[in-house]
């Protein structure tokens, strides 16, 4: 499982080995990580290290049965990284590719945190995007917003994330949930290919323009 979702200062690549576990859950066989945006962009190596702390991939007998990976939302450079080493990893092991959100890995335990508390309009998940914006993700899908043009919702709500402080949400109920860990997002990714989450493609989920842009003049003409 890899994750180089996260960005701005929680930026950081995970990758783990998971197993099932004799209740049904799943138990983690190894686990890899490192803060910063290198490590995201450089999640090969956390992938390898976890594999290798595992004994599976190429090399040992034991391959992976699936390849989990967070689809964002997140670091358009890590979100990149991350679904194409799986795919690659994937297409490697001869198994299955499934992509999950972040705000997919932590429904569970966010829906049953807003059952706690009753009377709440629902859950947002709030992510760091890059200076001044945040990704809002909630159960019927995300959106990247400037926090100067953030327009409060009606109701009270749950906001979790790594940047729910940052977001003005009047009553708001603020979880301890910052982001998915290992066994959340391999979970969430079994209860995609089982069926029990709806498809999604394993593909990045970019909610926010890239900060790139093409120069005012064009592209240069191609060579001859």
């Amino acid at each position: 499982m890899l994750d180089g979702s996260p960005a701005g200062d929680a930026a950081c690549g995970l990758a783990a080995c998971l197993t099932p576990a004799s209740d049904g859950g799943l138990t983690l066989l190894a686990h890899a990580s490192a803060a910063g945006k290198q490590a995201a962009e450089n999640i090969s190596l956390l992938a390898a290290e976890a594999l290798q702390q595992a004994g599976w991939g190429a090399g040992y007998s034991v391959q992976p049965d699936l390849v989990a990976v967070v689809t964002g939302p997140g670091s358009f450079t890590g979100l990149r990284a991350s679904c194409a080493m799986a795919a690659g990893y994937a297409i490697g092991a001869g198994c299955p590719l499934v992509g999950v959100t972040r705000g997919e890995a932590l429904r569970s335990d966010l829906e049953a945190e807003c059952a706690r508390h009753g009377e709440l309009a629902g859950w947002l998940l709030v992510t760091a995007a890059r200076r001044g914006r945040v990704f809002v993700e909630r159960a019927d899908g995300v959106q990247a917003v400037a926090l100067a043009d953030w327009s409060p919702l009606p109701g009270r709500w749950l906001v979790a994330g790594d940047a729910a402080a940052t977001l003005p949400v009047e009553g708001a109920v603020i979880s301890g949930l910052t982001q998915p860990t290992a066994i959340q997002i391999a979970a969430a990714a079994v209860a995609r290919l089982t069926g029990k989450l709806a498809p999604r493609d394993a593909l990045p989920l970019y909610v926010d323009p890239p900060e790139a842009k093409l120069p005012a003049a064009g592209l240069r003409s191609a060579p001859v």
